[in-house]
């Protein structure tokens, strides 16, 4: 009898690859066959090469006449949107093929920890999507999720030079862990009682600028010290770096809710998702 196809969509970003990783392992690598949309061939092989048992389909959200393939058949979607302007369109192409597939019983869709408040850009355009989805007919879980540990690679270099540039003043927030999100999607997908919810994921402690500081400093073994530069100095910063600026700005307003601590809240829903409490 054959397994039911799992489709994952961003498969080859960090929370895709978690949660493949976590699907793999233990009494959950034989629920599913997980098939992996990836837009070239040379991030199939790749793909493929790191997790041998895994299927691979062309999947390209900008490119329509590769999604009915794709979804063909899938009983499970895992949705993860990639860093595009165009999210609300491309969220509600893949919808549209969940459904035309005729065969998708549950969508868990990434979102945004926030998207409900459409506060911010990036949270207009997870809820804008979310809206979608909870109209489509689909049974579906949000997965919201707040700032990750593992973006801070992006401040890597000031961070070497001694010194951790982040814009949110004194205000506090709790990290996640990207593997953790792989444990977090892989218990939704293979357990009941999560349709029609929506998780909101945080890391497990608040932390200010002068703490993270503190700990790249233990960890690297050299002081650093935290700087809030003001909005504009992020901005170039960014842009400089090669944001786009649609995503650059949209990231100034997330530190603005961090710096005014509106996003400062440890909720328990990780924990419940990661079986801890």
């Amino acid at each position: 009898m054959s397994k039911p196809a799992l489709l994952i969509v961003g498969a080859t970003g960090n929370n895709g690859t978690a949660t493949i990783q976590a699907l793999s392992a233990g009494d959950k690598k034989d629920m599913f066959t997980i098939r992996a949309g990836v837009r070239s061939e040379e991030k199939a092989s790749a793909l493929k090469k790191a997790f041998p048992g895994i299927e691979t389909v062309k999947l390209d959200l900008d490119k329509p006449e590769t999604l009915d393939p794709a979804f063909k058949g899938a009983r499970s979607v895992f949705f993860i949107l990639g860093n595009n302007e165009n999210r609300e369109e491309q969220a509600k192409a893949a919808i549209d093929a969940a459904k035309r597939s005729g065969t998708v019983e549950h969508f868990l869709f990434y979102s945004v920890f926030g998207a409900e408040y459409k506060a911010i850009l990036f949270a207009r355009q997870f809820r804008a999507a979310e809206e979608y989805l909870e109209a489509s007919g689909l049974s579906w879980t949000h997965l919201r999720t707040i700032f990750f540990q593992e973006n801070f690679f992006g401040w890597i270099e000031g961070i070497k030079n001694g010194a951790l540039y982040l814009g949110i003043r004194d205000g506090k927030f709790a990290p996640l862990n990207v593997g953790d999100i792989g444990e977090m999607a892989t218990n939704i997908l293979t357990t009941e009682g999560h349709h029609g919810k929506a998780y909101n994921i945080t890391g497990p402690e608040l932390l200010d600028g002068p703490v993270m500081a503190r700990i790249f400093s233990e960890v690297t073994g050299k002081e650093v010290n935290y700087i809030s530069p003001d909005k504009e100095t992020t901005l170039q910063s960014l842009l400089s770096q090669g944001w786009p600026e649609w995503q650059a700005k949209g990231l100034l307003e997330l530190f603005e809710v961090f710096a005014t601590n509106q996003a400062a809240v440890v909720s328990p829903d990780g924990e419940k998702l990661l079986g801890k409490n």
